[in-house]
């Protein structure tokens, strides 16, 4: 089977390191099925632009900082050339920060340049290819609940949990919420449909802004939702809990809570059953967040 990787980097002295590492994995035999490995190289935007519609290729390895081009920008636009391709990061240690927010907006991965090393290297690499296979498989499912535009169920599990792994991986927290209308149990049960779909829509657009750009939200039961709200050095999660706290107050919203501790770990499954433990208790998902916070 063969392999095309794109490199993209302006650092000559980097590029060549990269290249060499992936001609040992291909030695070691660690591309197992792969049995030929071709690298292609782009050291600015331009070369980039020229090369990547006549060239496919099964993932690509972008430095977000160009001579000609940098930061989400030059994402956006490596992402728009290849939209069904996996996108690597290689970054310096400072820029967590953007490679955090470019896998939230559709890379693959991210490597610290002076970590690389080839095990590693080549783990990224088929991981972000099945990733992108599977998420390739579920758009092609369709992602969205046809009533709120919210993710459905499954895409929020994939995409929370493509979150949880990117905090663990950082050390940093996360924090699950479910939330319903304080009148759920009657849109459920006895209001007419049109006036409980009025209901759900007018909720998930609350709830939609409440997450803001960053944030994953869906639709995870008939009446019920969920959020993911990633830490970050803007907005901790303590100011995070406090600002959707008060906002479901206002808008007459139950809600239960999960935080995800590195040193804890559990998936978005397990998170999520917490969250909606905590709904059940009356008064204990403010109390216990507050605690835990």
């Amino acid at each position: 089977m063969h392999l095309r990787i794109l490199i993209i980097e302006s650092d000559p002295e980097d590029l060549l390191f990269v290249e060499e590492a992936i001609r040992e994995i291909e030695q070691s035999g660690l591309w197992t099925p792969w049995v030929e490995v071709e690298t292609l190289a782009a050291s600015t935007w331009m070369e980039t632009e020229a090369l990547l519609p006549r060239e496919p290729v099964d993932a690509v390895l972008l430095n977000p900082h160009l001579s000609d081009c940098g930061g989400a920008a030059l994402f956006r636009r490596v992402q728009s050339l290849a939209r069904h391709t996996p996108i690597l990061l290689l970054i310096e240690a400072e820029d967590r920060d953007l490679a955090v927010q470019l896998v939230r907006e559709g890379a693959q991965d991210f490597l610290i340049k002076k970590q690389i090393d080839c095990a590693p290297l080549a783990h990224s690499i088929r991981n972000a290819m099945e990733r992108q296979r599977i998420l390739e498989a579920v758009r092609a499912t369709t992602m969205t609940d046809p009533l709120t535009g919210l993710l459905h169920r499954g895409a929020f599990y994939t995409l929370a949990e493509r979150d949880r792994q990117l905090a663990e991986r950082l050390a940093r927290r996360m924090l699950i919420v479910v939330a319903e209308p304080a009148d759920s149990g009657e849109l459920a049960a006895t209001a007419g449909e049109q006036r409980r779909d009025l209901a759900l829509v007018e909720a998930s657009d609350f709830l939609r802004g409440l997450a803001g750009g960053t944030g994953v939200v869906g639709r995870v039961g008939e009446v019920r939702f969920a959020l993911a709200l990633f830490d970050s050095s803007s907005e901790p999660i303590e100011r995070i809990w406090f600002r959707v706290h008060t906002a479901a107050a206002r808008q007459r919203m139950r809600i239960g809570a999960a935080i995800f501790e590195p040193g804890e770990p559990a998936n978005v499954e397990t998170l999520l059953d917490r969250a909606e433990a905590d709904l059940h208790a009356p008064g204990l998902a403010a109390r216990s967040a507050a605690v835990r916070l």
